[in-house]
């Protein structure tokens, strides 16, 4: 008898647990240096404002004298005491004029404005996720400007310091209540990089869902080292490579900490790196064969990011990093999948960009979302379509205001069982 009420103890215990158990949806998406309303009205006074080039310092300056150049139509950051950390270059926007090639498109309120609106019902109607992580957003408002409903279902996670490409994170108030939000400093390399080389960044949220801890890591790795196998090795000389590389032990320290304190923890963004390629590569992980596991040696050269970082050690960041999926026709299917084992040449790439297809400059291979070994996967994740909003357009009779690309990624969701 005491046999069997144990077995029913457990098997109440097992069904109780079951039924606790929940599906969460996850995305990550790069909105492209998306800026709250404030923001966005000082930038395009600030763009329209008309500059000359002072031949003494080779920088420009604020002129009305004839010949003055407006700043849509010069490099924002050649201007003497443009606001970096608070404003992004005049020529974000980009597209095709007949008779002038690819130009800049003068913004106008009217434009961001609409912009904002098409992403928040892009949220609304084709992002199903319970905790959204953004990169290149100028802040938390920005983010609370395009969630639905006014943001009155969400809780956002931010940071106002460093340069304008921040990170956010968004969650829905149902899904719990925050218990930290943080930044981690060392990825700027703010100690060993000057201010102009300093990536971003990474941001940590933990949120108490029922009792139980889940993290968040959102990243946003330095750009332009794209591919081991597609002429970027992370060991080689390049800049920006050099600089990615620089950001592996503070990556790996940080990830390490965090995850000692829950298994049930996310690490998702745009990496600006594709890491399925890192798995193709057969070069040793270190330039001196050492194990991954143990700390990096100072002067050696690392060829993987994925398995240096990733390298199940200790086993709470053993991370699981989810395949990647394409719903879209058999063509995008298969060229997305090809995409994980090799570079895809421009022409593919092009299809993929197409708004038939991801509609996105950046279609496939930046955005990663890997889970915690706490964490089981629902699925793989999927590259959502954001079609012909994806480009912008220059104002024309038909329609006096310029149309504004809502992003260059395309969101990357993904859900698991928690």
């Amino acid at each position: 008898m005491r046999r069997l009420f144990v077995l029913l103890s457990l098997l109440f215990s097992s069904l109780a647990g079951a039924a606790a158990a929940r599906d969460i949806s996850i995305a990550t998406w790069n909105l492209g240096w998306h800026m709250d309303r404030a923001t966005v009205t000082d930038w395009i006074e600030a763009c329209t404002a008309t500059y000359e080039l002072d031949l003494a310092t080779k920088r420009y300056r604020p002129s009305t004298q004839i010949g003055a150049r407006f700043g849509w139509d010069i490099n924002a950051f050649d201007i003497e005491g443009w606001d970096a950390a608070r404003f992004p270059v005049c020529d974000v926007y980009g597209a095709n004029k007949q008779g002038f090639g690819f130009a800049t498109v003068r913004v106008t309120l009217a434009a961001y404005e609409q912009r904002r609106t098409q992403i928040q019902n892009f949220i609304a109607n084709s992002v199903p996720a319970d905790i959204i992580a953004f990169q290149e957003v100028s802040g938390k408002e920005a983010v609370l400007e395009v969630l639905p409903n006014g943001a009155a279902d969400w809780q956002v996670c931010s940071f106002t310091t460093f340069k304008v490409q921040r990170l956010a994170i968004a969650w829905k108030r149902s899904l719990g209540s925050q218990i930290a939000c943080a930044t981690e400093d060392p990825l700027t390399l703010k100690d060993v990089r000057p201010p102009k080389d300093q990536p971003r960044p990474g941001l940590s949220l933990a949120i108490d869902i029922g009792g139980t801890r889940l993290q968040v890591l959102n990243v946003h790795l330095k750009s332009s080292c794209v591919s081991s196998i597609g002429g970027n090795p992370l060991a080689g000389d390049a800049s920006a490579c050099q600089i990615l590389h620089d950001q592996i032990v503070p990556l790996e320290t940080w990830i390490d900490r965090e995850t000692a304190v829950t298994d049930k923890t996310i690490l998702l963004g745009d990496f600006n790196r594709n890491l399925w390629h890192e798995l193709e590569d057969s070069r040793a992980v270190r330039s001196d064969g050492s194990d991954p596991t143990t700390p990096l040696p100072a002067g050696v050269r690392v060829s993987s990011l994925f398995e240096e970082v990733i390298d199940g050690k200790p086993a709470s960041s053993a991370f699981t990093m989810l395949k990647e999926l394409c719903p879209l026709n058999e063509v995008g299917k298969l060229l997305c999948g090809m995409g994980e084992t090799r570079a895809l040449d421009t022409p593919e790439v092009d299809v993929l960009r197409f708004h038939t297809y991801l509609g996105c400059r950046n279609p496939i291979g930046l955005d990663h979302i890997l889970l915690g070994p706490g964490l089981v996967p629902r699925g793989d994740a999927t590259h959502t379509s954001i079609g012909r909003l994806g480009g912008s357009r220059h104002p024309n009779k038909d329609n006096p205001e310029p149309l504004l690309g809502i992003a260059d990624h395309c969101p990357l969701i993904a859900s698991f069982s928690f």
